[in-house]
């Protein structure tokens, strides 16, 4: 008697068992983006100021940008090895979430040319611990593409809650680029998912010369409102 004959369920049972494990994989691609190639782009960012100090013969920069990339690094290390175990992020394990993203935010962009401002709207509710991930992974993702291919001078956060409803918002004043051409890495379909996930809204606006906006929408009691800007192509 084969095993299928033994067990009439395991038929049954297998597309279960794939999706799991689909799942699970999904969850670690999308974790190893989150950790390993954002903590890699803001190492790249801090060596390229670093050789920017050299030039100008700025000791005190170079050394401040070296000891940066090197906490980068050993940072992304560790969030990678807990992203194995499924464990919260550490940065949200010393702070709450508006002061732990903002921390990532400023860290990340120091001494590039860039300036960072943040802005809080409301009093702070109390998210779900996976929301609180999921929103500070987005706004890295965010970061990270300003830093890679914007050319911004500025990149804004502004947090939102207004009856039942939180707004996060992510704008640089960079390139921007066309809709219609927006190809869609593992980045940008890493934010969807994440969003989803919340039962909530991504919007993206974007023009060539007009910068970019990221805007996430979240119902706090189960509710969404969907008063988000669409226009394709124009700032709010």
């Amino acid at each position: 008697m084969n095993a299928a004959a033994r067990d009439p369920d395991s038929e049954l049972q297998r597309p279960d068992l794939h999706a799991v494990i689909l799942e699970e994989r999904t969850r670690m691609a999308r974790d190893i983006h989150d950790t390993l190639a954002q903590g890699f782009i803001g190492v790249i960012v801090q060596l390229e100021a670093m050789a920017a100090a050299i030039s100008c013969r700025e000791p005190k920069k170079v050394h401040a940008c070296l000891q940066r990339a090197a906490d980068l690094a050993r940072r992304s290390l560790n969030e990678a090895r807990r992203s194995v175990h499924a464990l919260r992020p550490e940065a949200l394990e010393r702070a709450n979430f508006w002061e732990a993203l903002k921390g990532i935010i400023k860290n990340t962009a120091a001494a590039t040319p860039i300036r960072t401002k943040s802005k809080l709207r409301g009093e702070l509710p109390q998210l779900p611990l996976d929301w609180q991930e999921d929103l500070m992974r987005i706004g890295q993702e965010a970061l990270t593409n300003t830093l890679k291919y914007a050319h911004a001078d500025t990149f804004e956060t502004q947090l939102v809650y207004h009856v039942n409803k939180l707004r996060l918002e992510f704008q640089d004043d960079g390139d921007g680029f066309d809709i219609k051409d927006q190809h869609d890495g593992f980045g940008l379909a890493g934010m969807r998912e994440r969003v989803q996930r919340m039962g909530g809204e991504l919007t993206i606006t974007s023009s060539r010369g007009r910068g970019t906006k990221i805007t996430v929408i979240l119902p706090i009691n189960g509710q969404c409102t969907n008063d988000t800007e669409r226009e394709n192509g124009a700032e709010a």
